[in-house]
């Protein structure tokens, strides 16, 4: 038995937008439309596209939780999407998708740590296939599924581990962190193929720029996605990331 697990965040978000509609009116004034059944309709489309293209009926759905662990780590991630407008319909979206699917939220944590928890614990039983268009989700070992590339691909826990390194190193301007400075795809890929210690390198380039391990630790913390082994499921809080 294989379960999909499906990055909730994602799908609502692109249906909510894909389903806005400027109207320019008579008067010369503009207004922003986006119809429920719409909505509906390419959720519908789109989940029985997914369970049609995997050949997996059971379906499990991941949403944020509104709290964030990572804000209590540094103050600004994510700051930069503060002011930024929702799509009119997202609300209905979530609400729907919750409502039509087995979903899961869990208290400050985002979509991606409750898959990365999903799918590297026996909270469900049988083969586990991550879907979603996030590449930080690759920091996950496990059976994964791209649903725009119609693709499916694996990640050892080797990979899973380089990956993580690499996003500590190169940070994320779409959620704020920037890792450590100077680094980018080549320079962060480079150093990482030839380190026995990624941990170790990863704390030296830190320091070579002028910063600390401390700095490296608090940049490690808000990349980590969460497995099973980074998370406390009797007190449902996660365990901050340490080497």
């Amino acid at each position: 038995m294989s379960t999909l697990l499906i990055d909730g965040d994602i799908i609502a978000y692109q249906i909510a937008f894909k389903t806005e509609e400027a109207i320019r009116w008579d008067n010369d004034v503009w207004t922003l439309h986006s119809d429920e059944k719409d909505c509906i309709k390419l959720i519908e489309d789109w989940f029985a596209t997914i369970i049609a293209d995997t050949q997996c009926e059971d379906v499990v759905v991941a949403f944020s939780d509104k709290g964030n662990f990572r804000k209590s780590i540094l103050e600004d991630y994510k700051a930069n999407r503060n002011d930024k407008r929702k799509p009119l319909t997202l609300k209905f979206c979530r609400d729907y998708i919750t409502k039509k699917y087995v979903t899961y939220v869990k208290p400050n944590l985002e979509a991606d740590d409750v898959l990365g928890i999903l799918g590297t614990s026996n909270l469900i039983e049988g083969t586990k296939i991550i879907v979603s268009i996030d590449k930080d989700l690759d920091q996950i070992v496990g059976l994964h599924y791209h649903p725009v590339r119609k693709e499916f691909y694996k990640i050892s826990k080797k990979e899973a581990d380089y990956n993580f390194y690499y996003q500590v190193l190169k940070g994320d301007t779409t959620d704020n962190y920037k890792g450590c400075p100077t680094y980018g795809d080549v320079k962060a890929s480079r150093v990482l193929s030839t380190s026995k210690n990624h941990w170790e390198t990863t704390i030296k380039c830190f320091v070579d720029q002028g910063l600390t391990k401390e700095d490296a630790l608090v940049q490690a913390r808000v990349a980590r996605i969460l497995r099973n082994t980074d998370y406390n499921f009797k007190k449902e809080i996660p365990k901050l990331w340490q080497q």
